[in-house]
This record gives structure tokens, C-alpha cells and sequence, in this order.
């Protein structure tokens, strides 16, 4: 059909519709401007309120090159306060270990008892909508706050440290295997129900088996998260390798703050490794299986 064809039937021709796909993309494309404009505008806006002056980053740049290599990242310096550190930094690093494993230990159970409870696959509206606003609030929390507050409870030390990992792993971990839970497959959980079996037995039979390998992994991951907040728990008490390094910035020594980093990274690298070793034969087990 012809451009003369189509204007005497009253559709738009081949110019028309392309002038209007045109009009419409330089649309779109206006209005995705404008918004990373105004989100780029929103982000300096809230960089000024919080006091970040670039200028002043930038004359006070030797302050930070100096600490960096002339105390903390210098071998001469490094390798000595290291053996020095030793008897200090290995405990310290261990009680972090056991903090981190205790406390993911403690909070496990009854994460996994409220992932449950908060799936809407397996609970009623009216349990588990109350549980997951349970675990959002427990989340909400940081694990620095509860470290605080456990201080008060067990005194200073790491029964402290291991109280405020718990909670952050019931509210983290509670909330990840609701999730988990919610996205099996309804029909081997139908299947066991129409033999009669009631929620208890089919939850155990059709329901955990779907995500027994996810939750590990998912407690593995945390388990190395945990590693990792379990080092800075010291900062306000609850034991572990932060109280080192915490005494260290605040005598001003980096070349010890920078040992305490050391340990810290040995630690969080060990956990990962052996975290990810964990999963790779949890892997190779339920291809095995399959």
C-alpha cells in the first residue's frame, strides 16, 4: 500500500509512525535524564549536609600517604610489630573465631524454627505475618547496638559478643529461609498432605528436604558474615580482636592497627575458605545424589 493509499484510508504512514516512535524515544530518554540528573543533584546535596568538603580532603591528603607508608604499611615496621603482637593477636583472633561460631550456633535453632513459622506456605496469615514483622525487627537492630546491651547483661567479654551475633542471626537467617521456604515446589508438599498427613509431618517430608541444601549454604554465608562483624565487636566491649584494635587507634600506633587489620583479614580469609570448600562438596554431594 502506498503513503498516498494509506493517508486516503486514514492510517498513519511509514514518516508519521516513525516521527511518533521518534517523539516517544526522545521521551523516554528526556525523562531517564532527568532523573539520573536529579538523583546525581540528590547525592551532592546530601554529601554537602554531611560535611564532605573535597578541598580539605585534598590538603590533608600527606596526613593519610604518611600513616600508610611510613607506619602501616611499611615491612620494616610491619613484620616486627607482628612478632611482637603475636600473644596478644592470636588469642584474640581464635576468641573472634569462637565468638562468630557460637553465636551463629545459638541464633541457628531458632532462626530456623521462625523461618517457618514465618513462611506463608506453611503458617496461616495470622502466624505468619506476626513472625516476619518479629524478624524485621530484629533485624533492624545492628549488632553493634546488641553487643551494648548484652554488656550490660554478661559484662564485658565475648559471652557478649556471641549474645549480639545470635540475635543478628536469628533476624538475618529468619528471615532468609522464610523466603526459601516460600519458593519450593507445592506439589510434593500436596502429595503427602492428601495421604492425611497433618502440617508437622508433611513440613518435615515435603517441605524441608526442598531446602535443606539452601539453608546450609545460606548458614555457611552467614557464618562468614558473622566472622567478619565478630571483629569489630570488641570496639565496645564484647571481645574478641576489636579490642586490640581499638586500643591501638586510640594510642595512635597504625603500625599496631595495621597488625590487628592483618589478623582480621587472616581470619575472615580463613573462614571464607574453608566456607566455600564446605559448599563445594555440599555440591558435589547432591549432584552425586541426583
Amino acid at each position: 500500500m502506498s503513503r498516498h493509499e494509506q493517508r486516503a484510508n486514514g492510517e498513519p504512514g511509514v514518516d508519521e509512525e516513525f516521527d511518533r516512535i521518534q517523539s516517544r524515544w526522545r521521551r523516554r530518554m528526556l525523562g531517564h535524564v532527568a532523573a539520573v540528573v536529579g538523583l546525581l543533584a540528590l547525592v551532592v546535596a546530601t554529601a554537602r549536609w554531611l560535611g564532605f568538603d573535597l578541598a580539605y580532603l585534598w590538603a590533608h591528603r600527606n596526613n593519610l600517604r604518611d600513616v600508610l607508608l611510613e607506619e602501616m604499611l611499611a615491612p620494616s615496621e610491619l613484620w616486627p610489630q607482628l612478632q611482637g603482637d603475636a600473644s596478644t593477636l592470636i588469642p584474640a583472633t581464635l576468641e573472634t573465631l569462637a565468638i562468630a561460631g557460637v553465636g551463629t550456633a545459638l541464633g541457628l535453632p531458632l532462626a530456623f524454627c521462625l523461618g517457618i513459622l514465618g513462611a506463608s506456605n506453611v503458617t496461616p496469615k495470622l502466624v505468619n505475618e506476626p513472625v516476619r514483622l518479629l524478624l524485621g525487627g530484629v533485624r533492624a537492630v545492628p549488632s553493634m547496638v546488641y553487643a551494648l546491651l548484652f554488656v550490660i547483661l554478661a559484662g564485658i567479654g565475648p559471652v557478649a559478643g556471641a549474645l549480639a551475633i545470635a540475635m543478628g542471626t536469628i533476624g538475618d537467617l529468619g528471615r532468609l529461609f522464610a523466603d526459601e521456604m516460600e519458593e519450593i515446589d507445592s506439589r510434593p508438599v500436596e502429595a503427602v498432605a492428601s495421604s492425611g498427613a497433618g502440617l508437622l509431618a508433611t513440613t518435615s517430608a515435603a517441605r524441608i528436604p526442598q531446602v535443606a541444601t539452601a539453608y546450609v549454604a545460606w548458614t555457611l554465608f552467614y557464618l562468614e558474615l558473622n566472622a567478619r562483624k565478630s571483629s569489630v565487636l570488641g570496639i565496645v566491649g564484647a571481645g574478641g580482636i576489636g579490642y586490640p584494635l581499638i586500643m591501638a587507634f586510640n594510642a595512635r600506633n597504625y603500625t599496631r592497627v595495621m597488625a590487628a587489620i592483618v589478623a582480621i583479614l587472616v581470619l575472615v580469609v580463613g573462614v571464607e575458605f574453608v566456607a566455600n570448600r564446605l559448599r563445594d562438596l555440599l555440591d558435589a554431594e547432591r549432584r552425586t545424589s541426583h
